[in-house]
């Protein structure tokens, strides 16, 4: 409740905010017409959203995906051009004011910034690699392939065929383990089955891996859960598997999401304890925030997502003050941290300057 009264607030912010806006590109109209119009036509951007949750079964059809898709283009517009319209507005207030004209190329400037963003994700994730330094990785041990998907949201705009295409990229790249980091759809997971059967296709000599995001508990865990293993995925909550190569071990660790102790009490959240006989100790967790605590429980190195890097500038921007480690690899002590800036998106499809990604990593002696 208190989440929904939060988000109310800033959303009716946001929404006098645009209306004021508004008034300065069009000083003539009347504060209330443009008030009236500016709630209507976020109302529209996002009642989709609203239909969505309440419905999942709309997701079959075709002329709601449209409308889904066009509400959500609609929202990155308006995020663009909100969050550009904050630092001009506070220059226009030094100079003595800009000119409706301003205003206007501002619009403009943002919806070119959203065109490119769109293209950007309709383009798909690009490939990142890393190199992991592990402090006395064992000969068995060097150059492991750790691919990661996160953050997909499968459902209404990533469908089938998409996810079909991520699966055959991380296929070609011969990981000898993957990880799958939370937050897989958005919809119930009867209805998206279809949508999420190419994962069925992961395989990997040392297994491949899923821990929950958010998102699956928003949507029914339990049911998610049941669709992932039926997918061959190991699910890790709060707990880890030991696998080997070449006689050496590799501890795989998963951590629930902090959202699941309001939705299923057996999720703790709860670090698993890293094992000191592991010559490669790895935790899985969707948010990077256990990253103190995994460096100093003596993990090698921690795999997430959940930031989406920001998604799209200028609010990587914002996101980047509220995350330690927001995108790509980082330190945290001795312990080293990916974040896998999404797969696919939520929300408006919109990823200018921060391309979706599909993650190799591989380990070498430190």
């Amino acid at each position: 409740m208190r989440r929904r009264v939060v988000l109310l607030t800033v959303v009716s912010v946001l929404v006098l905010y645009t209306a004021v806006l508004a008034s300065r590109l069009e000083p003539r109209a009347s504060g209330a017409a443009l008030g009236a119009l500016t709630a209507a036509a976020f109302g529209a951007m996002i009642s989709w959203l609203f239909a969505y949750h309440a419905r999942p079964a709309l997701a079959a059809k075709a002329w709601f995906r449209a409308a889904a898709w066009a509400g959500a283009a609609a929202m990155g517009l308006w995020a663009t051009f909100v969050l550009v319209s904050i630092p001009v507005g506070v220059l226009a207030a030094w100079r003595g004011g800009f000119t409706p004209r301003a205003w206007a190329l501002v619009l403009a400037a943002s919806a070119l910034a959203s065109a490119a963003g769109l293209a950007q994700a309709l383009t798909g994730p690009r490939l990142r690699e890393a190199t992991v330094p592990v402090p006395d990785l064992p000969p068995a041990l060097e150059g492991l392939k750790i691919a990661q998907l996160s953050d997909l949201h499968a459902g209404l705009a990533i469908r089938r065929a998409q996810v079909g295409e991520m699966v055959t990229r991380v296929l070609a790249l011969s990981p000898d383990l993957i990880a799958v980091t939370g937050d897989l759809a958005d919809g119930d997971a009867a209805g998206l089955a279809a949508e999420i059967a190419p994962l069925a296709r992961l395989k990997a000599p040392l297994g491949v891996y899923f821990v929950t995001g958010n998102h699956e508990y928003y949507w029914g865990v339990n049911p998610w859960l049941s669709a992932v293993r039926g997918l061959g995925l190991r699910v890790l909550l709060d707990e880890s598997v030991s696998v080997s190569r070449g006689g050496a071990s590799v501890q795989v660790a998963g951590v629930c999401d902090p959202q699941g102790r309001y939705f299923e009490p057996s999720h703790k959240g709860k670090l698993p304890k890293a094992d000191p006989s592991a010559a490669a100790r790895i935790l899985l967790s969707h948010r990077p925030d256990p990253a103190p605590a995994a460096a100093a429980a003596g993990y090698h190195l921690q795999l997430s997502g959940h930031t989406h890097g920001g998604q799209f500038f200028p609010f990587s921007v914002l996101v980047r003050l509220a995350h330690r480690h927001l995108a790509g690899l980082s330190r945290e002590g001795a312990m080293s941290v990916y974040v896998n800036t999404g797969t696919g998106w939520w929300g408006p499809p919109h990823r200018f300057g921060v391309p979706a990604e599909i993650t190799l990593l591989r380990l070498t002696r430190a």
